[in-house]
């Protein structure tokens, strides 16, 4: 999936270079301010002058001021100091957050233009392929699609397994099983996630408006993923929508013949 891949890694290193640079100006006021508390710590602990009457009052009010004023301010640097740096903590938190969220939307976005811009079976297949696989870490899945005719769903290919291991079901017994095939709509994040069989994890339709022309079983996960996230569940939708349109669209492609466009054909399309 290099194509992909290198438009997402390309957003999330330009969002790293900017936060690397606001970070490094946050740390250099901090260090700034350490300096500048050291500088007041040693002309505070300075031995006075040999010349200096010690037992003149005038002179140690002053001095006491002098030392109260200066004890008052490094407070404030301090207190300065700690404001900034509870701050850069507080910002370089949400900036992580922002970040994650950047480029979930940035892999929702590639993916979404790579099913627009599929036009055969193979594009959608292997678009839906790298989406499972890379984007929300399925290590083991298959895809049916439907046969109307026979009104059945067959496996069309298989991620982490043979194909030919898997059967043909009826549809009506696949509908009976799997609530989500009878949705008449695309799977959302706000619909359940029931598993498929024991050790499994779930169905997830795919829809092209109100007709279902498949689904994707998912097995498991890789073994680094412990679980599906929010944006897992975004990305899922995303399949569940687009790839069923993508199906529809590389089926009426195939059986398309080829035809200029003109303008009085266009015009009766619009009713214009």
């Amino acid at each position: 999936m290099s194509e992909p891949d290198g438009r997402a890694d390309s957003l999330k290193k330009k969002t790293s270079a900017f936060l690397n640079e606001f970070f490094e100006k946050g740390e250099a006021m901090i260090r700034e301010l350490i300096v500048e508390n050291e500088r007041l710590r040693v002309q505070l602990e300075a031995p006075l002058p040999h010349d200096i009457d010690e037992s003149d009052p005038t002179l140690i009010r002053s001095l006491v001021a002098r030392i109260s004023g200066l004890e008052r301010e490094i407070e404030d640097i301090r207190r300065i100091a700690g404001a900034v740096e509870r701050e850069s903590g507080d910002y370089r938190s949400r900036l992580d957050e922002l970040e994650q969220e950047h480029y979930q939307l940035a892999c929702r976005h590639v993916a979404a233009l790579q099913f627009q811009t599929a036009e055969t079976f193979e594009e959608v297949l292997r678009t839906s392929t790298e989406i499972l696989l890379n984007f929300v870490g399925i290590g083991s899945f298959a895809i049916y699609l439907v046969d109307e005719e026979d009104e059945s769903a067959f496996p069309i290919m298989r991620e982490g397994g043979d194909r030919g291991e898997l059967p043909s079901e009826p549809l009506t017994a696949l509908r009976e099983r799997f609530a989500v095939l009878n949705l008449g709509r695309p799977w959302t994040e706000r619909d359940p996630t029931p598993p498929f069989a024991p050790g499994e994890l779930m169905v997830l339709p795919l829809f092209a408006g109100s007709r279902i022309v498949g689904f994707a079983r998912l097995e498991s996960f890789l073994t680094q993923k412990p679980s599906l996230e929010s944006a897992d569940l975004a990305l899922l939708a995303l399949v569940s929508e687009h790839a069923g349109i993508g199906i529809e669209t590389a089926w009426v492609r195939a059986h398309a013949e080829d035809a200029p466009l003109v303008r009085g054909a266009i015009e009766n399309l619009v009713g214009a």
